[in-house]
């Protein structure tokens, strides 16, 4: 019968009750957190970047500009990567006219397999320097989509390892509580057993 209220007290314990109110309760905010938040983390970065990326591409499109260009050299065929796959472009010396009239020389990156004098479309800055094609509407898409997934399973991330150590403290604190009740407990059973 006293082990039995011995028990009892132990279950009634005030600091374990706490801990296990606020595991309860962190329980609770990490699900709430993992469903709700993390998405919403990464739909709002999502969103920004639909902004910035917008904006970078109405600049792009502005200042950057199609012009014919002449191959100066031959591009070499393509290599054969061990899949299959065809290699990507080739850096070659080209010429075009800048806005201005004036000839330009440079080197950019083109398709493999094409002869020297052939043409080819080549963009350049206002001012007829060399450039990258503007970024597109797919392009956009496609940093925006990755901007939102990688925030928010950076989210739930954050949220699921919080918790995690989180509960590893409550865990100790209630190993703690069971010791220090155990030793009060655990010599009078012990005499009764042995």
């Amino acid at each position: 019968m006293r082990a039995a209220k011995r028990w009892w007290r132990w279950r009634r314990n005030p600091l374990r009750r706490k801990v296990d109110v606020v595991d309860a309760w962190l329980g609770l905010v990490t699900a709430l957190l993992l469903v709700a938040g993390a998405p919403a983390a990464g739909f709002c970065a999502a969103s920004w970047s639909h902004g910035t990326q917008n904006q970078i591409m109405r600049e792009q499109q502005r200042s950057r500009h199609p012009v014919t260009a002449e191959l100066m050299q031959d591009v070499p065929e393509p290599r054969y990567r061990r899949d299959g796959a065809v290699g990507g472009g080739f850096p070659t010396e080209v010429r075009w006219k800048a806005p201005d009239g004036s000839a330009r020389t440079g080197e950019t990156e083109v398709e493999a397999g094409k002869r020297k004098g052939t043409h080819t479309i080549v963009w350049v800055l206002n001012d007829g320097r060399l450039t990258a094609k503007p970024l597109g509407h797919d392009d956009v898409l496609a940093a925006v989509t990755a901007t939102g997934v990688w925030v928010g399973v950076g989210a739930g991330t954050v949220v699921f390892s919080a918790a995690w150590w989180a509960r590893r403290a409550l865990d100790r604190r209630r190993l703690d509580a069971w010791a220090e009740e155990w030793s009060e407990v655990g010599p009078r059973w012990r005499r009764r057993t042995g």
